[in-house]
Parts: structure tokens; sequence; C-alpha cells
């Protein structure tokens, strides 16, 4: 360990600045908050956030060790998708634009990692429910969180502030954490639940939804 003192006040956190409802984009331009740029950043962070409550649980379980590094790497892109989202294409210094830019590497990361953790999976023959045990069905809604976040990032595209790779890594990564989701389901021994098409008979709905649904998880 370095006997070199830590200048703490160099990690101190920022107050006040965004108190009149804005805040800065990397290439300092102030906006309000409710901005689509920072909707769009605002989901990337909060899908990157519960993927780490997916990791701390793949963490307790050993059968998922392996899922902590690609979750933790697949939380690495967001950190720079949220970088390039904050420095729209055209705006700020030529520097930043480099620094921001999201290549072609980043959805293939991801499709290559779809692959590897799709093979062995047993087959999809019925929709399934979002479930799969507690790291599935936590892997299965940050699953819904990309789709949000990809739904935010359209716009941006359409306008040309983002580019067609930033688009394309979102929509793989919500394949990605569905194929993790299963994954996690097979890996832990988790039941996968399938859908069943309700009963039309309308006198005895109530009781089918609360009798056949019970049943599936037994």
């Amino acid at each position: 360990m370095s006997d070199t003192p830590v200048n703490i006040n160099k990690f101190k956190q920022n107050r006040g600045t965004g108190d009149s409802g804005k805040t800065s984009l990397y290439t300092n331009e102030r906006r309000y908050k409710n901005d689509p740029t920072f909707e769009a950043i605002g989901a990337v962070d909060s899908l990157s956030s519960y993927l780490g409550i997916a990791r701390e649980l793949a963490e307790l379980d050993d059968k998922l060790s392996d899922l902590v590094d690609i979750i933790s790497k697949s939380q690495c892109c967001l950190q720079d998708l949220a970088s390039h989202i904050a420095t729209p294409q055209g705006t700020g210094t030529q520097k930043k634009q480099n620094l921001t830019q999201f290549e072609e590497w980043y959805p293939q990361f991801i499709d290559a990692n779809i692959d590897k953790y799709a093979e062995g999976l047993p087959p999809l023959k019925l929709f399934i429910l979002p479930a799969g045990g507690v790291v599935g069905a936590h892997l299965q809604y940050a699953r819904t969180l990309a789709r949000q976040t990809e739904r935010l990032m359209v716009p941006l595209h359409l306008e040309g502030s983002i580019n067609e790779h930033s688009l394309k890594f979102i929509n793989r990564m919500s394949d990605l954490l569905f194929v993790l989701g299963r994954y996690a389901a097979m890996r832990t021994g988790s039941i996968e639940k399938t859908y069943i098409k309700p009963r039309k008979d309308a006198d005895d709905k109530l009781k089918w939804m609360v009798t056949d649904f019970k049943n599936m998880s037994n």
C-alpha cells in the first residue's frame, strides 16, 4: 500500500450545481434534467444499478460465479454508453468526442456472450414467465430496464445525437440478459415457469387462475 497521503478533497461530492433543475452534459452544456438526453442517461444508470444487485446475488452462489464477471463487464460498457449519450455527436470538443465514441466492438462483445451462455440452454418451446430463481428473476427484470433504455435512446439516434453502435448495443443487451436469466435458472436448478392460456369460461376464470398458477409453482 502506498504511503502517499490521499487528498480527500479531490473526491468531494459536488453539491448545489443542479438545484435549479439543470445539470451539465460532458460537453458542459447545461440542460434541464427532464431533457430526453438525461432521461436516457438516467435509464442507463438504473439498468447498471439493478445489474449491481444481480451481481451481488450471483456472488453468493458458487454455481453462478461466472456471471459475476460478465455482469461487471456489462456495467463497464453501460458506463461508456452513458458517456456517449452525454456527449451528443457534433457538439463539444473533438477530444471529448473521441473519448466517448461508442465503437462497433461493444455490440460484438455482447453478441459473443449471447452465443457463449445460450449454448446448452434448454430449447424454448413455450413463452416463459419472468422468474427462474432469485438471480434469474433479477436478470429478467434487468432485461425490461434495457428495453426501456432502448426506447428512450431511439429518439436520440433519430436526431443524430448517438451512433448506431450504441443503439445496437442496448438492443442486444436485453437479449443477453434474457439468456443470462435462463442460464441462471439452469445452473441453480430453478424451474422456468411457462405461460398457459387462461380458460374462456367466465364463471370458472378466477378459480382457474388461483388453482392453476398455484400448481405451476409446485
